[in-house]
């Protein structure tokens, strides 16, 4: 139904340029169960279960399969039972009057050009759809509920790491101060020792700050207002990575793409019900009744009436075309997103991937030189005691120690954040096993 011109369908490699894997796992769960944290498990549980946001996509759900269910009800006939009862008193002479009727009709449309089942076609599809944008919902907020619980770990690691630096830098301070006044040391020194306390200090507020942001995210996806109390003190390890397969597998894994795909075949089916529209509509209605003057005569006669009706647009100012013109632009773009789509997806798998490697190796490289800082610290401080350096040595290997130990954190954080992007560019099948818990029996 597409017109000529309309650029291809994008080809999907065969494999993903990522360096090769060579201890990688298969997923077969959800994702997040190879972080192997009850806690972790509990909150995705809790968000999937009272996030407004995913009530509000499965409530759209709802509404797709009902609306499918309405127009899927045109393609079998519609029977209405009736039946009335009058009574007329006269004025002067005469006598009074009853009347009863009873009766059943029906009515058919013969759908002849299609136009019927391209519509319930079409509904039914947008219901397919809106599954797909529940999971893909799901498939977020789970990413996302691990994210911000990562980061509330980290942001609360950070702050720790701060308060033992502060506590450090405050001992080194008084020791200081105490050769100063045994004129061990110099003035400078002190004054230097008291601006790095101060530095650290200062800092407080700002990682305070960042963990309370974290855990009011954190609460807001999981639905509550209440602040999340953690029993994970550390950052996780990472397992091996997930296998990541092959590019085609995408068109299935992940929902936002069969999401698209079924929104590009339903605009289809909306294309052939505007085409058929032009064409004549006959319906056949039959109606079976019953009049009497008597209530105890209603059932004893009933007389039946088939009849057949064809209607048939003639004049409408060109609206029909302007119909089918609309919904073939609709299909144009529903074909447009859906390329964009598929780009997306590889392109996603490609970077997560890629990030993962660089992070990783990122990762090792500031765990080394951390090692180093540590040894360059120690080496410092000694030859200080002994007189062959002077302090701002010391200082310089103490700020280079202690602003690699917020690092190593952070680039810990940042890797799990990737291999999270990681799992959810690779979508799964875990999501078809999700039900409506606020659905009414």
């Amino acid at each position: 139904m597409l017109k000529p011109g309309t650029p291809p369908m994008p080809e999907l490699p065969e494999t993903f340029s990522a360096p090769s894997l060579t201890n990688s796992v298969v997923v077969q769960s959800a994702w997040w169960h190879t972080f192997e944290s009850s806690e972790l498990d509990q909150l995705i549980n809790q968000a999937l279960t009272n996030s407004p946001s995913l009530d509000q996509v499965w409530a759209r759900l709802s509404q797709a399969e009902a609306t499918a269910t309405r127009l899927g009800a045109a393609r079998l006939p519609s029977i209405d039972l009736t039946g009335s009862a009058s009574r007329t008193e006269a004025l002067n002479a005469g006598a009074d009057t009853e009347h009863y009727s009873a009766g059943a009709a029906a009515s058919f449309e013969l759908d002849l050009w299609g136009r019927v089942n391209a519509v319930q076609m079409a509904a039914a599809i947008d219901a397919i759809g809106a599954r797909d944008a529940v999971e893909t919902a799901a498939m977020s907020l789970s990413a996302e509920v691990a994210n911000r619980w990562h980061q509330l770990i980290a942001r609360k690691r950070e702050y720790e790491i701060l308060q033992q630096q502060l506590h450090a830098n405050q001992t080194s301070l008084d020791l200081i101060e105490l050769r100063f006044r045994k004129s061990l040391s110099t003035g400078l020194a002190v004054l230097q020792q008291r601006q790095t306390v101060e530095a650290t200090a200062a800092l407080l507020p700002l990682a305070e700050r960042a963990e309370k942001t974290a855990a009011l995210e954190l609460a807001r996806l999981l639905g509550t207002t209440e602040p999340v109390a953690l029993t994970t003190p550390h950052l996780l390890e990472l397992s091996p990575l997930p296998a990541p397969g092959i590019p085609a597998d995408l068109l299935e894994q992940r929902p936002d793409v069969r999401r698209a795909r079924n929104a590009l075949e339903a605009a289809g089916w909306r294309v052939a019900a505007a085409r058929a529209e032009r064409f004549p509509a006959i319906r056949l209605t039959g109606r079976i009744e019953s009049n009497k003057p008597t209530a105890e005569a209603l059932f004893d006669d009933w007389f039946s009436t088939l009849a057949g009706s064809l209607t048939s647009p003639l004049f409408n100012a060109g609206a029909s075309r302007a119909t089918i013109r609309q919904n073939e632009a609709v299909l144009r773009e529903r074909f447009a997103a859906y390329r964009e789509t598929l780009i997306n997806a590889v392109q996603e798998v490609e970077q997560a991937l890629n990030l993962e490697h660089t992070q990783a190796t990122y990762a090792k490289a500031v765990t080394v030189r951390l090692d180093a800082a540590q040894q360059a610290y120690d080496e410092a401080v000694s030859r200080y005691r002994n007189g062959a350096v002077d302090y701002t040595t010391v200082l310089f290997q103490l700020n280079t120690l202690q602003q690699l130990e917020r690092a190593q954190i952070s680039a810990h954080a940042d890797q799990i954040a990737y291999r999270i992007a990681l799992y959810r560019a690779l979508g799964g099948n875990w999501t078809a096993e999700l039900v409506d818990s606020g659905e009414s029996p």
